[in-house]
């Protein structure tokens, strides 16, 4: 049932969706984030390695990335931790040994871990902290818009008893 006042929604009743719905503000489940996340790991990985060995720099900030942006895509912590780990699989079988063997690298690996785990606490800070102000602005517009359909009924009341 929609109650409406002057073409704003002022309340919607639970039973206004349908079967198989999911109501606004609830998360993705975690496996879909996770298939969605190895699809970018794996997407950057061939953009990586697309780049000539001699550009190790380039070559490793492809996966980095990708989890990055995952991390502020999602904010969805626990698939992060699977993605993550994703990430440092597939640049290490495939961009450090490039025949898919994994194999620990003292000189080489602690960073590749530290560098996936800083981009993920990075990438989750902005994409909470860009969610944060949505909200907030979202906020704001309806209060505004409130503010605006109550001014307009009192002039139109005004106007009506005059």
């Amino acid at each position: 049932m929609r109650v409406r006042w002057e073409g704003a929604v002022l309340m919607r009743s639970p039973s206004t969706r349908g079967p198989g719905v999911l109501p606004a503000g609830e998360p993705t489940p975690v496996g879909i984030n996770v298939a969605g996340g190895a699809v970018a790991v794996v997407a950057a990985a061939l953009v990586a390695a697309a780049v000539p060995a001699g550009y190790p720099g380039l070559r490793f900030a492809a996966v980095p990335l990708a989890v990055g942006g995952f991390a502020a895509a999602t904010g969805d912590q626990l698939a992060l931790a699977g993605v993550a780990l994703l990430g440092w699989l597939v640049t290490n079988g495939f961009l450090e040994n490039r025949a898919g063997e994994l194999s620990w690298h003292p000189a080489a690996d602690p960073s590749l871990v530290m560098i996936l785990v800083m981009v993920a606490a990075v990438g989750l800070a902005v994409g909470d902290g860009y969610r944060q102000v949505r909200d907030v602005r979202a906020r704001w517009r309806a209060e505004a818009e409130l503010a605006q359909i109550a001014t307009d009924a009192e002039e139109r009341e005004e106007k009506h008893y005059a």
